[in-house]
């Protein structure tokens, strides 16, 4: 027997068995390695499966050097045992899966719940802005974004002079001495530029057509739905946003929370809860990037 046929005859008695050992050490050890940069890692059936593999190609390897079956039986229980190890496999595939739209609905629900507080950040803000301090209720804030009005401009003619005011000016405007640098207010006075402003309510202002493209939103603003929790459409959870104040030193503190878990979300992979403000501090600063 010349070299090809011993080695032949090595590929057809041992090579199955050998591949099926080295295919179930390779899955067992990419099974127990973790991996640090995602949240996916195999599950149970990826080792059984793997095991099973191993366990096929030793019991084949070893009953073909001890003679003990026939062929016919060997390769009998090697297809039972291919079979219950690809079904393993196939369970595992399915249960990464799973896993992978889970995290990303569960993401997707984070997303959402962070836009509805986006957006009560934004109208929070302006509030501030006019009345120095921020709305203690969500009714307060509801009323002020659809009752209350913003000074917008709307048409603008002429920029201000660069010269310096002359005597004749400076004496239309009741100045003893001509000014340097004119004011918005003594231009328009003499007729140099034209402003024109309108009021509109704040709502409209914030989240105009305009400025809903700039922010680049997940859904429309809806001043109605302002405390609604959005989610996504297979989730059948109602939520709203809480408010909770505080008031320190005559400063009114607010703090406004999402509620959790997320969308599909278990409570055991709720890590944090999205909030605006802060009860220590005068603020409305989110706790997320």
């Amino acid at each position: 027997m010349d070299i090809f046929d011993e080695f032949w005859l090595f590929v057809r008695k041992y090579l199955f068995s050998i591949l099926l050992i080295l295919a179930g050490i390779s899955c067992l050890i990419v099974g127990a390695s973790s991996n640090g940069g995602t949240d996916l890692t195999q599950s149970a059936y990826f080792i059984y499966g793997s095991i099973g593999l191993f366990i096929l190609g030793f019991v084949s390897l070893f009953f073909i050097l001890q003679q003990k079956i026939s062929r016919g039986i060997t390769a009998g229980l090697s297809l039972i045992f291919i079979a219950g190890s690809f079904f393993y496999l196939f369970l595992n595939f399915k249960t990464v899966e799973d896993r992978i739209i889970y995290l990303a609905e569960v993401e997707e629900s984070q997303d959402l719940a962070k836009q509805g507080l986006k957006d009560i950040q934004k109208l929070q803000e302006a509030y501030d802005r006019k009345y120095r301090k921020f709305a203690g209720s969500f009714t307060e804030l509801i009323q002020f974004a659809k009752n209350d009005s913003i000074k917008v401009l709307v048409k603008a003619e002429g920029d201000l002079p660069s010269r310096k005011m002359t005597v004749e000016e400076g004496r239309s405007l009741g100045y003893r001495y001509p000014k340097e640098v004119w004011t918005e207010a003594d231009a328009l006075k003499l007729g140099l530029i034209v402003r024109d402003y309108a009021k509109i309510p704040v709502s409209q202002d914030l989240f105009s057509e305009e400025e809903q493209e700039k922010q680049n939103r997940i859904y429309p603003f809806d001043i109605d739905k302002l405390t609604v929790q959005r989610t996504i459409k297979n989730d059948t959870a109602k939520k709203t946003f809480v408010m909770e104040t505080k008031l320190v030193d005559s400063t009114l503190h607010v703090e406004i929370s999402s509620i959790p878990p997320y969308g599909p979300q278990f409570d055991y992979d709720v890590t944090e809860v999205f909030k605006l403000g802060g009860l220590e501090e005068k603020s409305m600063k989110s706790n997320w990037k």
